[in-house]
């Protein structure tokens, strides 16, 4: 955790904090969809296959928003760019597939810093937050990061290994956003699979200082911050806050090493 990063959040505990709720879709899935992830034991509602290309579209959304101006529509930003990023992935397809140090490079640069880990794991904690010491928040953020930089990484290498052609370039097709009135702003859109079938991915952004960054991502109405957050409240009512940090970090040591 950087000097920056420890300010920022001393700015958030002071009052200047992001107050957005989300509006998120419940669907019930079957149970044959049902993925673990890991042995922390968060329960997916997705097939590997969708968490392959939740990886991979979000890992080109985010390589997209590092070339973005501040104040550009996401919609418009990202339908000009995503086919540039898709042909420059395409062309690195090889190395990616074999080369699993890169494919984390990749993510840790492009795809990290355009993603708004305080606020997530503020959303994550919930009410643990606000009763957390600054030493867990800032152990939480960077054992959080770790994780889905792992995360990601795993997803991304399994979905182009499985995948033998390149991607389409019109792989993703950006839904009009409306009017944007604030610094927050749900961006939709629709993911060709390999079935032909049109997958809903939905972005939730918020506008910072530095640019728009990515606070949660959801397929098929499936959140990544919601389901984190379903399973670690069950974790720190039985362990605390520390024991599910400690968990979070022997599980990311052991991806780590499952992944050179």
């Amino acid at each position: 955790m950087s000097v920056k990063q420890a300010r920022y959040l001393d700015k958030i505990e002071t009052g200047d904090t992001m107050r957005h709720s989300i509006q998120r879709n419940n669907h019930s899935m079957g149970s044959d969809s049902i993925e673990t992830l890991g042995s922390i034991g968060l329960q997916w509602s997705l097939t590997p296959l969708k968490l392959g290309m939740l990886a991979a579209t979000v890992m080109i959304l985010a390589i997209s928003l590092a070339h973005a101006a501040s104040n550009s529509n996401p919609k418009i930003l990202l339908e000009s760019i995503s086919t540039n990023m898709i042909t420059a992935l395409n062309e690195n397809r090889a190395k990616i597939k074999t080369d699993h140090k890169l494919t984390q490079q990749l993510i840790e640069k492009n795809l990290l810093p355009h993603i708004d880990f305080i606020n997530a794991s503020k959303e994550v904690l919930g009410q643990h937050w606000d009763s957390a010491t600054k030493q867990q928040k800032i152990g939480f953020i960077k054992a959080f990061r770790s994780l889905l930089l792992n995360f990601y990484s795993s997803a991304l290498t399994e979905y182009l290994n499985s995948h033998d052609g390149l991607l389409d370039p019109n792989l993703m097709e950006f839904l009009d956003p409306g009017k944007i009135t604030s610094k927050y702003v749900t961006v939709r859109s629709l993911v060709k699979s390999s079935s032909g079938k049109a997958v809903p991915i939905n972005y939730e952004m918020t506008l910072t200082r530095k640019g728009w960054k990515i606070f949660d991502v959801s397929v098929e109405g499936v959140s990544v911050i919601t389901t984190y957050k379903s399973s670690y409240a069950h974790d720190i009512d039985q362990k605390g806050l520390d024991e599910l940090i400690n968990t979070i970090n022997t599980h990311n040591k052991k991806l780590k090493t499952a992944q050179k």
